[in-house]
């Protein structure tokens, strides 16, 4: 396939990676679509691509490849599915959706109509993280031990207000963690592998709003490895997202992208030059063309939602949660 040809529903975060598609080699932003016209027609004069303000158009059309859905949470299924059985690969932002029911109904309708399903963690795509996972499969950081993200952000009220249904269990599936922290925890399943229990603890300090301000827990994971979830919107100023990983032989913490790491004497920092694609755009281009799956698959995706609804089960039940 020499051009991987793009379309994009939702352009409140959909207008970046409208840009983001019109800016990659090999992949060109055909159409976008949303309910706001003004909105459609400030994405299609930044990026030259057409618009529509009706999905079903943008589906019909025999010249798009991939649908990126960038709409709310709790409609990625139903417009993921929607552009699947139109035959479309689908791409959607995180999480993937806000129910493992949900998720599982996309992931298998992509299944049966015979299209890839990718989701979009653009924090697996950061220099930083290749280096970092390279690390650990190279067995550099030795056994395991703990891994912690700590996320301390300020949203306000009409952050939430905005919109209709962010902080809302319908549509955003979750607050702090399930929105704001869903691509740390993603990253901590990444870098530790998979959970055996999980302490949780989620509550509403600051906001008016349904779900969580304030999420937190306690994991151990199959490896036998320990690790720490912070996520809040509560905090006066956002600060830099925390992310630190050690094994018995050397550790790493993770702040902006830059990586600072702790090594016994004499061990030298691990020579890793990163590689694979630079963001999500590059990765479909690359997995259409060479037939591979995309760095995040559906399955996933779909891990990150499972430890999330973990975390709020042990909060209302008071107890751990077995994966």
């Amino acid at each position: 396939m020499d051009e991987i040809r793009f379309g994009v529903v939702g352009l409140g975060m959909g207008h970046n990676r409208s840009v983001l598609i019109s800016k990659t080699p090999g992949a060109r932003l055909v159409a976008v679509c949303d309910l706001d016209e003004a909105r459609c027609r400030r994405t299609a004069e930044a990026t030259g691509c057409e618009w529509t303000t009706v999905y079903d158009d943008l589906l019909a059309r025999k010249d798009i490849d991939v649908v990126f859905v960038m709409v709310p949470s709790g409609m990625h299924a139903e417009f993921g599915i929607k552009a699947a059985r139109a035959g479309k690969h689908v791409v959607t932002t995180k999480p993937i959706e806000v129910t493992l029911e949900a998720a599982d109904r996309l992931i298998e309708a992509c299944k049966e109509a015979g299209v890839m399903l990718a989701v979009d963690f653009e924090y697996r795509y950061l220099p930083g993280s290749v280096i970092v996972k390279e690390a650990i499969d190279r067995g550099l950081f030795g056994k395991m031990v703990f891994g912690e993200v700590i996320l301390k952000w300020y949203r306000s009220q009409s952050y939430y207000d905005a919109g209709g249904w962010r902080g809302t269990w319908r549509y955003d599936g979750g607050g702090s963690l399930m929105n704001q922290t869903i691509h740390d925890i993603d990253l901590l399943l990444w870098f530790m592998g998979k959970p055996k229990w999980v302490m949780g603890h989620a509550s509403v300090n600051t906001h008016k709003i349904e779900t969580e301000d304030l999420g937190m827990a306690m994991i151990e994971f199959e490896s036998g490895a320990k690790g720490r979830i912070l996520g809040t919107t509560t905090h006066p100023v956002s600060l830099p997202v925390v992310r630190e990983f050690h094994g018995d032989r050397l550790g790493v913490r993770m702040v902006d992208g830059e990586l600072t790491w702790f090594l016994p004497d004499g061990v030298p920092v691990p020579d890793i030059e990163p590689s694979g694609p630079r963001n999500i755009v590059e990765d479909i281009v690359g997995a259409l063309r060479d037939s591979r799956p995309p760095r995040v698959t559906g399955e996933e995706g779909r891990r990150s939602v499972e430890l999330a609804k973990a975390i709020y089960r042990s909060a209302e039940q008071g107890a751990p949660v077995l994966l």
